[in-house]
């Protein structure tokens, strides 16, 4: 596996180290980049490259067929938490979302793989009032991306009383009030709105909608490059495909 372009004779930025570029490039968190180059996995411009080892940014990295097969191994699973979980084990109020990654609680296709939930670990955190996607990955460098402060989501906000007169308004300002952002989407009849938030987090849009008197339940379809699969049902999880 070969990522980047061919370096230039002068190259171009200044030389940073090599597991930040594998970082930067979505290849593997930083921690993980420096256990491969350790392990002498990672080439430089066809060099086996050391530990503390720098390069420039464009330089073509180059990993072995077993740092592949290390970053192939990974294994992320999507979950539509129902509300009243809660989504990492330290979190109180509810029960522990990772206890419904049971067999009979699978939502693929076929039967049930077995999943260890040894390693395991929450990308984007959900507030226990809350339901839909829950990311658990051990795909250090999917779970980095998942954990920007400025990862888009896409919520489905179902009001009991139908839909506010201006919604779109009193919702856009709230969030700017907090440092965020809300971009509407689709109306699904009378009761139901589809946005896209930037910069809320955890919980922050409940409170946004109780802040303003709604009462609403809120459903996350989608955190940066994760989407909620549209079979999944409340309480029902399956494995991410390798190559999304």
């Amino acid at each position: 596996m070969t990522d980047g372009t061919p370096a230039g004779t002068g190259g171009s930025g200044e030389p940073q180290r090599l597991s930040k570029l594998l970082a930067q490039r979505g290849i593997a968190s930083r921690s993980e980049a420096d256990r491969m180059i350790e392990r002498g996995w990672v080439s430089v411009n066809g060099r086996v490259a050391q530990s503390g080892d720098r390069a420039l940014p464009d330089a073509v990295i180059t990993l072995s067929p077993e740092a592949q097969e290390r970053l192939q191994s990974t294994v992320t699973v999507l979950l539509n938490k129902p509300r009243g979980f809660v989504s990492a084990p330290d979190e109180t109020g509810g029960a522990r979302a990772m206890s419904l990654l049971v067999g009979e609680n699978f939502g693929g296709l076929g039967q049930p793989p077995t999943l260890s939930t040894y390693g395991l670990r929450v990308a984007g955190r959900l507030a226990v009032g809350d339901s839909g996607l829950v990311v658990y990955t051990t795909d250090t460098a999917l779970a980095r991306r998942l954990a920007a402060d400025d990862v888009e989501e896409s919520w489905r906000i179902s009001f009991a009383e139908g839909i506010p007169a201006q919604a779109q308004e009193a919702l856009q300002a709230a969030a700017a009030d907090s440092g965020g952002t809300v971009m509407m989407g689709e109306r699904h009849g009378d009761g139901t709105l589809q946005v896209t938030t930037s910069r809320l987090g955890k919980g922050a849009l409940a409170e946004l909608c109780a802040t303003l008197g709604w009462q609403a339940d809120l459903l996350r379809l989608r955190r940066g490059e994760v989407a909620l699969p549209g079979d999944l049902d409340a309480g029902q999880w399956q494995l991410r495909a390798a190559h999304v």
